[in-house]
């Protein structure tokens, strides 16, 4: 995976060292640190909504067992259909069983943004042909403007949604579009009358 981000040359990549992905309680959001190979980093604030968007669009690339059962039941998958969702899915495992996720993340000396940005929206693109290194990238812009585009290979759409997994639990989240559509609003009777602005 590489970031590339809007402001350079589209021939000027940088790679994408590390990955982390956290929940911070107090902001109740994400933070997706990513560390460059010209020791920066960038820190990305994904609000729930945001991290669902990502989860929506990468998800199936995934291949992830989870990732794959929450999409489609498996009454309605043919049965050749099904023995290739099993070898996607068995391809996937080993991936994730290469990556790293017991290195601590390193710190840069220097964020690109002190603070980190706030992403408010995404969307998955199809990477410049003439790098014939990638097939999709993940464009994300962020509330002040900034626009960032990250390389995919199948090894960063596992580990992206891994992460996401693991920190939307620790949030409480889900990552399911349906359950914030069927979300309901308690609604409490009171003996009080109250006086409208």
């Amino acid at each position: 995976m590489s970031i590339e981000p809007s402001e350079q040359s589209p021939g000027a990549e940088i790679a994408v060292q590390q990955l982390n992905l956290s929940y911070s309680q107090e902001q109740d959001r994400l933070l997706l640190k990513v560390g460059l190979s010209d020791q920066t980093e960038i820190l990305l604030w994904l609000t729930q909504r945001v991290a669902r968007m990502i989860w929506q669009l990468l998800s199936a690339e995934s291949h992830l067992p989870a990732a794959v059962v929450s999409q489609a039941s498996s009454a309605n998958i043919a049965p050749q259909q099904a023995v290739q969702q099993f070898k996607q899915e068995v391809k996937a495992v080993e991936t994730l069983q290469k990556l790293d996720f017991e290195t601590a993340y390193q710190p840069r000396k220097e964020a690109l943004q002190a603070g980190g940005t706030l992403i408010k929206e995404v969307q998955l693109l199809q990477a410049d042909a003439s790098t014939h290194l990638n097939t999709q990238a993940l464009e994300m812009q962020s509330v002040d403007g900034v626009n960032l585009r990250l390389n995919l290979t199948s090894e960063t759409v596992v580990a992206i949604c891994n992460m996401l997994q693991l920190s939307t639990k620790e949030a409480g989240w889900t990552l399911s579009a349906s359950a914030s559509a069927t979300a309901s609003i308690a609604i409490t009777s009171t003996d009080q009358k109250q006086v409208l602005h």
